[in-house]
């Protein structure tokens, strides 16, 4: 068959990981976090595993995906278990009795573990930390078409809801309105729960919508993403209902704005992600609200919402060219409310490209129920 972009990505990442066990003495690597499965064999189903050998790949799964992945998989040869799947592999696998190292992932539960240990004998276990995910955190052209797509679905659908008239309406239901938006236009889904928090809630990060209905003079934080063709978009934006609010707000969006202008002007390949989150905290704190700040800058956005590399004070990540991360400052005052401002960027050798548009113009955000 012919081969998609993300199939030939697919056998580029196996061959990457072969490399990694080469390097490191490992004979066989087990995956089973759902998300590596993706990266290293385009599988979307919900049960999968993959063992990678130095010299070839096998993909795992039970007969309801059997067609499924004969269209899908091509980084690696589908083999259809039955019965306990350690059970399986240690007799098609290991039946002959030698010391080989598996490679197991840093995810694996407990349970897992002991099962294996147990079931798949003559085998040294050797727990890795984070080999597959930092793989992925260098994004192909492949898979950045993909973010920059879903970003554009999120913008979309964005801009559609600023233009519906928003009296009487509930966090929960601009949330739902804003869901909607993006399947219509092309997501497979949202990325992670929205986020809507208006008022003295937008002191709350991750305040999910509630019931709360969105009253005049409403701060409202929005924080969404959708999925296209698997791969997130991450997108926070913070809207003013009416054409007044109270003035420290109206203040600390304008230092929020200007702080993520701080980062994305620190961004580029090859200096470590904690100087990108320096350059946008130490401009909130001289401003005065640094005890208000207290999440990390960013973090990167592939297959999973979050991944690396992390961009906080305490990230020993190097920016490479080809990550893709946010920037995503943010003010939360108890009992008066909070902004945050977020976009995607693509890491380049001389900076970063933004990959999701939205407008941040102040002139813009003075919206009330229903676009100016």
């Amino acid at each position: 068959m012919k081969l998609t972009d993300l199939q030939k990505d697919s056998l580029r990442f196996v061959a990457n990981l072969q490399a990694y066990m080469r390097k490191n003495s490992i004979d066989v690597f087990f995956v089973a976090e759902l998300p590596n499965v993706r990266y290293l064999t385009t599988f979307t189903g919900t049960s999968g595993f993959c063992l990678v050998f130095r010299d070839s790949a096998c993909f795992l799964t039970d007969f309801r995906y059997k067609t499924q992945a004969s269209h899908q998989v091509a980084s690696c040869e589908t083999v259809i278990y039955s019965g306990n799947l350690f059970e399986f592999i240690g007799k098609k696998f290991f039946r002959k009795s030698r010391q080989v190292s598996i490679g197991i992932e840093d995810t694996v539960s407990v349970g897992m573990f002991a099962e294996m240990q147990e079931k798949v004998g003559g085998c040294q276990f050797v727990r890795t930390s984070q080999v597959l995910e930092k793989l992925a955190a260098v994004k192909t052209k492949a898979e950045v078409a993909r973010i920059r797509q879903a970003c554009a679905i999120s913008s979309t659908a964005l801009d559609v809801l600023v233009q519906e008239d928003w009296r009487g309406k509930t966090e929960t239901e601009l949330a739902a309105m804003l869901e909607f938006n993006q399947k219509i236009i092309g997501a497979s889904g949202t990325s992670f729960e929205t986020i809507v928090a208006s008022g003295v809630r937008g002191a709350m990060p991750h305040g999910v919508a509630s019931g709360k209905e969105v009253d005049a003079g409403d701060f409202v934080t929005i924080d969404f993403g959708c999925l296209y063709d698997g791969y997130a978009s991450d997108i926070t934006r913070t809207f003013l209902t009416g054409l007044k609010s109270k003035p420290e707000l109206m203040k600390i969006y304008g230092v929020v704005r200007d702080a993520q202008s701080k980062g994305i002007a620190a961004a580029r390949a090859g200096i470590k992600a904690n100087k990108v989150d320096k350059a946008a905290r130490d401009y909130i704190d001289r401003k005065g609200y640094g005890k208000y700040f207290g999440h990390g800058t960013g973090h990167g956005v592939g297959l999973r919402i979050h991944e690396l590399p992390r961009v906080s004070r305490v990230s020993e990540d190097v920016l490479e060219e080809g990550n893709v991360i946010t920037i995503e400052p943010g003010i939360y005052i108890p009992r008066l409310g909070g902004v945050r401002i977020e976009d995607d960027f693509l890491v380049t050798k001389d900076g970063v490209e933004q990959l999701s548009h939205f407008s941040k113009e102040a002139d813009y955000y003075i919206s009330a129920y229903g676009r100016h």
